[in-house]
């Protein structure tokens, strides 16, 4: 194992000659400049030593002439071999061959080389020297280092050449920053972002490309650079600039510290981008992404809204299928009781009858039920909308809600600064149930129900969040859930109007619900309402009556319906409790049977929905002739009756929703005959 001196001004470079060295096993002593070497080179006679040619100070050229004439005899003739990344210049090769330098090993060559030539070295031994005068070495010397310096300085116009053409051709904006943030260099490209001169853009000038409020930031991260140029990290801004002729661009600025303790370098390079058009195409790319969103909510609304009349329309239709259905069963009932009680009739034979239209009975109200289901989501349904404490309506709804919750389900109620709301407070139990149930159904396990009340401070409204910590819905899932008949449950064929109903509940009270849900974090629906005016009381009229009074009637009746069955079970209802009976199919017939009939008319009952004259504008007509006639609405969708905010358009009206019963039908003819 020799001893080898490295030499070098460069850290890396002897980190890599030791590194390299070291494999050899070789013992490497350094020095980082040419004093140190010398006095190295006598105090630790190296066996080989290893230089770089430029070095500031004591170059190898002096390095290897001083060392060559040191009184120390070991040291003086210790091999060299220069290890440089140029050749030498041809005046300077004779003076280091005399000198005694045993072999120069460029850099860019293969790391072996070096080795190999230490290797040489060792075998050879030390050197025999005849050393030049020295007024010859420095010479020689001085020529050497201006032949140097002369490459260097053309080497150093070629670079700044080469710079100015790369700065001035640049697509970007480049600013060179001192280590105070001062700008010393601007080049012509940013002038033509920006609009100012060079000289504008100099000292503390290019500031203007970043907002007021960040100017003392950009500068405080370029005096506190980084000590290593790795170190560095990029800063980013993007922010809007108007230029003196008052166009506005868009621009992004980078700023990137530069630093090294070795060489003092410190400062910062700045690179700004006009990316204006960028701006735009992200901007219309969202104005783009923002219409088909809107687009898609909009088919979805029509999509909704056309299911909505479809079910409408079905449930009336069925609704007066059932009301002919359920009344004629009505009177059949009736019918075999009083054979029964007159003893024409067995009370075996009367008793399996009635048994068996009890269970059709049962099976018209389920399917009433269904309808009431489907008019709710067709935000349609006839209700009597009334102020509402919610709170209040929470805490005395609380046993409700919790057997419906069913066990293992804790049902948490959260009263808040809630205003009143006007709502059916029969629609509203309903909504608060189907809430309930879908969220249990998301915890087969059990868990958590919560129900928080409260208020939207921007506009006064109402609120009311059911919660659950449940399953939770995918997005595909989340996005047809009020839709009629979806659902993910199996086993039931009504299954999916849950949703649906509770959404036609809230739209037909002018509220919103919205449900938020993600697989494994729950569901969470919020009903927003509008908060109540400031007067009290029910807001409309519509009424599906009680039992109906003992009293029996005796004035006339004008019935209209265009379905016939219906019309026939109906009339024969209002006969059987005491009054005369007029019936038309149509508004138009309506209006010829009370020219016809010259004793007054009582009561006019007429459904809404008919072709042609519709019972809103029957009524109208009818009152202009006999404005002491009283009218009542029968009608299983009340599409002319309402708007779109669940308010009744015949205020001070009866409305009697289908299908009705016989003691229904009674009480509202009592009620409104009464005055």
């Amino acid at each position: 194992m020799a001893t080898v001196l490295v030499v070098d001004d460069v850290a890396a470079n002897r980190e890599l000659m030791a590194m390299l060295l070291g494999y050899r096993g070789h013992e490497v002593i350094e020095a980082s400049d040419g004093a140190d070497a010398l006095a190295l080179a006598q105090s630790r006679h190296p066996d080989v030593v290893v230089s770089d040619v430029l070095m500031p100070g004591i170059d190898g050229l002096e390095l290897v002439h001083r060392l060559r004439s040191a009184p120390d005899e070991r040291a003086a003739h210790a091999p060299v071999i220069f290890y440089t990344a140029n050749y030498l210049e041809p005046e300077t090769r004779p003076i280091a061959e005399a000198c005694g330098v045993s072999q120069v090993v460029l850099r860019s060559a293969d790391p072996r080389e070096l080795l190999d030539a230490v290797d040489v070295a060792l075998r050879n031994g030390p050197v025999e020297i005849t050393p030049r005068p020295a007024d010859e070495f420095a010479a020689v010397h001085a020529r050497a280092i201006n032949a140097k310096l002369v490459e260097k300085v053309r080497a150093l116009r070629h670079t700044e050449r080469r710079f100015e053409a790369m700065a001035a051709s640049s697509p970007v904006g480049i600013v060179l920053l001192d280590a105070d943030g001062f700008a010393t260099y601007a080049n012509p490209r940013l002038s033509e972002i920006t609009g100012l001169p060079a000289d504008r853009l100099l000292e503390r000038g290019w500031l203007a490309c970043l907002e007021p409020d960040t100017h003392a930031e950009a500068v405080e991260v370029v005096r506190a650079g980084p000590a290593h140029a790795a170190d560095a990290v990029e800063h980013r801004y993007r922010n809007r600039f108007v230029r003196d002729d008052g166009d506005a661009r868009w621009l992004r600025v980078h700023l990137r510290p530069i630093g090294d303790a070795e060489t003092g370098l410190a400062g910062a390079v700045v690179m700004v981008d006009d990316v204006t058009d960028l701006v735009a195409a992200e901007e219309r790319a969202a104005r783009e992404m923002r219409q088909r969103q809107d687009e898609a909510r909009r088919r979805d609304a029509e999509r909704l809204d056309s299911l909505r009349r479809m079910a409408g329309g079905m449930a009336h239709d069925f609704n007066n299928l059932l009301g002919a259905m359920l009344g004629f069963l009505t009177l059949a009932i009736e019918q075999i009781t009083e054979e029964m009680e007159a003893g024409r009739l067995s009370p075996a034979a009367g008793a399996a009858l009635l048994g068996d239209l009890g269970q059709v009975t049962k099976g018209g109200e389920r399917a009433t039920k269904l309808t009431e289901q489907l008019l709710a989501f067709g935000r349609r349904e006839i209700s009597q909308p009334a102020v509402v404490d919610v709170d209040k309506f929470l805490a005395d709804a609380a046993g409700a809600l919790a057997e419906a919750a069913g066990p293992g389900i804790k049902l948490d109620l959260r009263p808040g600064d809630v205003p009143p709301v006007m709502i059916d407070p029969r629609l509203l139990e309903r909504l608060l149930h189907i809430l309930v149930h879908n969220a249990r159904d998301a915890m087969p396990d059990g868990g958590t129900i919560t129900v928080t009340t409260g208020r939207v401070p921007a506009t006064g409204h109402a609120t009311i969040s059911v919660a659950d910590d449940g399953r939770g819905m995918p997005a595909d899932v989340r996005a047809r859930a009020f839709e009629p008949f979806f659902s993910t449950k199996a086993g039931s064929r009504t299954a999916g109007l849950g949703l649906a109903t509770a959404h036609g509940v809230v739209t037909q009270a002018g509220g919103e619900l919205t449900l938020t849900s993600a697989p494994g974090q729950g569901t969470t629906v919020l009903i927003t309402l509008p908060a109540a005016p400031a007067a009290t009381g029910t807001a409309a009229d519509a009424t599906k009556p009680g039992a109906a009074p003992a009293v029996r009637g005796t004035q006339t009746v004008l019935l209209v319906d265009d379905e016939r069955d219906l019309r026939e079970v109906t009339a024969r209802f209002i006969a059987k409790a005491g009054y005369q009976v007029l019936t038309a199919a149509n508004g138009n017939e309506a209006l010829r049977v009370a020219e016809q009939h010259a004793d007054a008319i009582d009561c006019l009952v007429t459904d809404v929905m008919m072709p042609g004259m519709d019972g809103r504008q029957l009524a109208h007509r009818f009152l202009s002739d006999r404005p002491d006639t009283k009218v009542v609405f029968i009608s299983g969708y009340a599409e002319a009756l309402i708007d779109d905010q669940g308010r009744s358009l015949e205020p001070g009206r009866t409305i009697l929703a289908k299908p009705f019963t016989s003691a229904e039908l009674t009480a509202a003819l009592k009620s409104v005959l009464a005055g």
